[in-house]
């Protein structure tokens, strides 16, 4: 009796637990969508700021005090779930706001100051609510939570280039501060789309197609287009009409994430209804076998039965939910089940007797066999990953956990292994880190594409930094790195205007100074990562026109204050657009292009480097001729 009132109160708790868990998440949802609620309405609040500070209009400034009341009105709501010292924090912020309105109104602060300010807020509570569902243990809420945290992006790029535009056409012209806020919102929103696209349900991405077509998104695009590739022309668009229209597409995207949030509250709602009605019909399961058990044990004198019957039973369940052997304490095989066999395609019969390196595959070393019987002689249960070969000759991958048995007195009687197949989510995995890989290089490609450079550029770039990096002394860790992140050295040239980078002629100036930012747009494109691949991409895009004598821009680095990233995927560019065809020269020959790296040295390249270079001359020359533009080799692999 004691017994089972310690199981019932066990089972109990454990459920009751997992129900306060969900109860636990369902507030947290709701609490991101408060703030996903308060989001959109400063963007709202950002977009009438900046048509407002450039037209000083009566009509601007009563949507604007409108305005103010919703975000009042939600940001109310968005406190209640906070407590006394995170209410004091969110409270100083809407002061700052309050603050900020005041400025406004009296048009003491900018149209860039305000701006920046409202992005800079929303930017810090997308970042709280995604840290929320980071921490969110269940994993189905945190995939679908971040696939909506990638449709909030979306919507706050384009909350950003609505406010940015609304500023611009008020005041009749491009300015160019604003512009340049307008293209870095158009590259976030193009990754957050990548992202999107990559992990999105189809049927969620149906309806994002519906909008992007079936609606104002088209001439948004357009415009965008327009007044990103030409240099401070007069606009020609009413800001009203702007705003109209750009709100029309937002509020779509906004009706988009707020059905998509209610499937993902609509999931935690059944998920806890299915697990309360789960404890009370297991609460009525145990309270019955208690029952049963109670008059069993007045009928049934023999308790040793009773107990057999019952390991049987969880014998039973292991059996059909795990795959499962026994060995003796020499490692030879004294049992498994049927999930055994029919993953091997060994019968039970071949196995049984044999050690357990009849299903050994030749990628498993020997050494990793050796830890693990030296963790499990010590009376200790031994957890890995774990690569079978079956009996045709393919092969299936376990998360395994090998636990000793022992006697009475605390000697090994024999040894039980419990495995899950995880061969397909490991594949998966390799399936995406693939993928990720492909997408740095597409994404290369395209910036090469838009200055109708072959795309084959940026991969010989990538394999000439590769044995740059590998004969410098790089670790395996930083070669891989910089191998995927040096093909994204121009990737700011996204923002750079056709008129400009395709231009067959030498740019004037002004031209040159526009087409020099491309280094810092693409640094402020992946600057914010705190993913390494990512932070090296940035940094490579900053400073690959840095010199080594400091004549370099943007920054004027000199020697080593410029990353060895950097400096190796500078030397590997300019060798590789030398000996590249452009729309405003023709390839240069060998002899012309080893003689200018050596006058180089040591003024636009590290003198090491260079060294290197020539070293192993024949190296890059193979490279050179084996991924030349059109190749066979190129046609076949198509990746490096």
């Amino acid at each position: 009796m004691v017994v089972i009132a310690v199981g019932f109160f066990i089972f109990s708790t454990n459920s009751y637990n997992d129900l306060q868990q969900l109860n636990k998440l369902k507030y947290d949802v709701r609490k991101i969508n408060a703030m996903a609620h308060l989001i959109n309405e400063l963007q709202q609040e950002r977009g009438l700021t900046s048509g407002y500070l450039a037209s000083h209009t009566d009509v601007m400034k009563k949507h604007l005090t409108q305005q103010y009341q919703i975000v009042d009105d939600s940001f109310a709501t968005f406190l209640n779930f906070y407590d006394v010292d995170a209410k004091t924090l969110y409270l100083q912020k809407h002061e700052k706001i309050l603050a900020l309105r005041t400025n406004v109104a009296h048009f003491s602060t900018s149209n860039i100051e305000a701006f920046d300010y409202y992005t800079h807020l929303i930017a810090n509570l997308q970042e709280h609510y995604l840290k929320m569902s980071t921490q969110i243990e269940d994993y189905k809420v945190k995939n679908y939570l971040q696939i909506y945290t990638n449709i909030a992006q979306m919507k706050e790029s384009l909350g950003q280039i609505r406010g940015a535009f609304n500023g611009i056409f008020s005041l009749h012209y491009t300015d160019i501060n604003l512009l340049y806020r307008v293209i870095h919102a158009k590259g976030m929103y193009d990754a957050a789309e990548h992202r999107f696209q990559a992990t999105a349900p189809l049927e969620l991405q149906q309806k994002y197609e519906d909008i992007v077509t079936n609606s104002k998104y088209p001439w948004i695009i357009q415009t965008l287009k327009k007044y990103t590739t030409q240099v401070q022309i007069k606009t020609d668009i009413p800001p009203k009409v702007w705003w109209n229209n750009a709100t029309e597409v937002i509020n779509l995207f906004y009706i988009l994430e707020k059905n998509y949030f209610h499937q993902i509250e609509k999931y935690v709602i059944t998920k806890s209804n299915k697990l309360f009605n789960e404890l009370l019909i297991n609460a009525i399961i145990l309270l019955f076998i208690t029952v049963l058990i109670i008059w069993l044990s007045y009928t049934i004198k023999n308790n040793t039965i009773k107990s057999i019957h019952l390991l049987n039973q969880y014998k039973n369940v292991v059996d059909r939910s795990s795959i499962v052997s026994k060995t003796d304490k020499r490692g030879i095989i004294t049992y498994v089940n049927e999930q055994f066999s029919n993953i091997s395609g060994f019968s039970a019969k071949e196995l049984i007797g044999k050690p357990h390196n009849i299903v050994r595959h030749e990628d498993m070393p020997r050494s990793a066999f050796k830890e693990m019987w030296k963790t499990i002689l010590s009376k200790k249960p031994w957890k890995g990953i774990v690569k079978n070969r079956k009996k045709d000759g393919s092969f299936y991958i376990v998360e395994a956990t090998i636990n000793p048995i022992l006697d009475a007195n605390g000697n090994i009687e024999e040894f039980i292994a419990v495995r899950n197949d995880i061969t397909e989510v490991v594949l998966l995995s390799e399936e995406i880190k693939h993928t990720q890989k492909d997408l740095i290089f597409r994404m290369s490609e395209l910036t090469e594409t838009r200055s109708k450079e072959t795309g084959f550029h940026v991969r010989r770039v990538a394999k000439y930094s590769q044995i740059l990096a590998k004969h410098y002394g790089l670790s395996e860790e930083e070669i891989e790195y910089l191998t995927l992140a040096s093909p994204m050295h121009d990737i700011g040239k996204v923002g750079i205007p056709d008129t400009i980078l395709n231009k067959p002629s030498k740019l004037t100036c002004e031209e040159w100074e526009v087409m020099k930012t491309h280094t810092t747009i693409g640094y402020n494109l992946f600057k914010d990562s705190d993913k390494p691949l990512l932070k090296a991409s940035a940094t490579i895009a900053h400073q690959h026109h840095e010199k080594y004598d400091g004549s370099g821009y943007p920054r004027g680095l000199k020697g080593e204050e410029i990353h060895i990233y950097a400096r190796i995927t500078a030397l590997a560019d300019t060798f590789d657009a030398l000996n590249s065809k452009r729309s405003y020269k023709e390839a240069w020959d060998d002899e012309r292009i080893l003689a200018l790296l050596q006058e180089e040295s040591g003024k636009h390249f590290d003198p090491l480097l260079v060294d290197i270079f020539f070293k192993h001359l024949d190296e890059f020359l193979s490279i050179k001729e084996a991924y030349k533009d059109g190749s066979a080799f190129m046609n076949e692999e198509g990746v490096l």
